[in-house]
């Protein structure tokens, strides 16, 4: 499989809309909810989470994870001074597991590497997936409380 970032444009809007409303509503545990009412809350978690990146992360770049042509999910990165950080990734939830996620971070890990920056990133204590992959890819526990884990790869030669 071929996994690219690509650098997010505006036709990416209802992909990026739909992505976040599946991984929104399986964290939520949406499904269960009345419609209207899942519509709109999940339309608040979604402007929130996109105005969220753009104001704490203006320098950040947005892209667009293709697997073998696809889209396949999207990732946020920003180069900071002395660290690059994974601000944030989905992958679509029928496309997990099967290495798409695996191989976009690699890529970020691959340019930390040539800038020799290690890679940080955020992530909720509960999502036990996510914590294993990051682990499995040299990601450890530098700090955090019992939210969040901040959790850190150094560069790789």
């Amino acid at each position: 499989m071929i996994v690219t970032l690509r650098p997010e444009s505006p036709q990416d809007e209802p992909f990026l809309r739909s992505l976040i409303y599946a991984t929104m509503a399986g964290e939520l545990g949406a499904s269960q909810w009345p419609e209207p009412m899942r519509s709109h809350l999940l339309g608040i978690q979604y402007t929130a989470r996109r105005q969220l990146h753009r104001a704490n992360f203006p320098e950040a770049a947005s892209y667009v994870v293709g697997a073998d042509g696809a889209d396949a999910g999207w990732t946020v990165v920003t180069t900071m001074p002395d660290e690059i950080q994974l601000v944030e990734i989905m992958i679509l939830p029928e496309l997990r597991g099967q290495g798409i996620g695996t191989a976009a971070i690699r890529q970020v890990l691959a340019t930390a590497a040539a800038a020799g920056k290690p890679v940080r990133l955020n992530v909720n204590v509960t999502n036990h997936a996510a914590i294993g992959l990051y682990q499995r890819l040299g990601f450890r526990r530098i700090e955090g409380d019992e939210v969040q884990h901040v959790m850190e790869c150094p560069p790789h030669s």
